[in-house]
C-alpha cells in the first residue's frame, strides 16, 4: 500500500515539474524575444526588428523600403523599458521610450511605443502584434 502511495506522489510531483518547465519555455521565450528585439531596435537594425513582427500584422502594414529609410535617418541613443502586464487574453503589455537622434538636425526626440505581444503556440514563440514604433 505504501509503495502505491510513494508512486501516485511521484506521479503528481512529476506532473507539476513538467507543468512549471512548461510556463518557463513560455517565460523564457518571452524573455530572449524581448531581449532580442530590443537590442535590434537600440542598434538601428531595423530589418531584424521586422522579423520580430506578427505575421498577420505584418500582412496589413509591410515593412516597406520607405520605413527602412525612414529609420536610417534616425539613431536610437536610449530605449527604456516601462510598465508591462499581461491582459486577459493572456498578450503581454509593455510601453517603451525609444529616443531617436535626427541624424541631418540632430534634434533628438523620444517616441513612446506601446507594444503588444502575443504568444503562438505552434511556435512556440512571441510576436509583436503591435507592429514597429513611429518615427513621426
Amino acid at each position: 500500500m505504501k509503495s502505491i502511495t510513494m508512486r501516485v506522489l511521484w506521479m503528481l510531483i512529476l506532473i507539476g515539474t513538467l507543468g512549471a518547465c512548461a510556463s518557463i519555455t513560455r517565460d523564457e521565450s518571452l524573455r530572449v524575444n524581448l531581449y532580442n528585439y530590443s537590442a535590434a531596435v537600440r542598434w538601428n537594425e531595423i530589418t531584424q526588428a521586422a522579423g520580430f513582427v506578427d505575421p498577420e500584422t505584418q500582412a496589413a502594414k509591410p515593412f516597406t523600403a520607405e520605413l527602412r529609410d525612414r529609420w536610417a535617418k534616425v539613431q536610437v541613443s536610449r530605449y527604456l523599458e516601462g510598465p508591462s502586464s499581461y491582459d486577459a487574453q493572456g498578450r503581454f503589455l509593455q510601453t517603451v521610450q525609444i529616443e531617436v537622434i535626427d541624424r541631418a538636425t540632430q534634434s533628438v526626440r523620444t517616441v513612446v511605443d506601446h507594444q503588444v505581444w502575443r504568444f503562438d503556440p505552434a511556435g512556440p514563440t512571441w510576436w509583436l502584434q503591435s507592429g514597429l514604433p513611429e518615427l513621426d
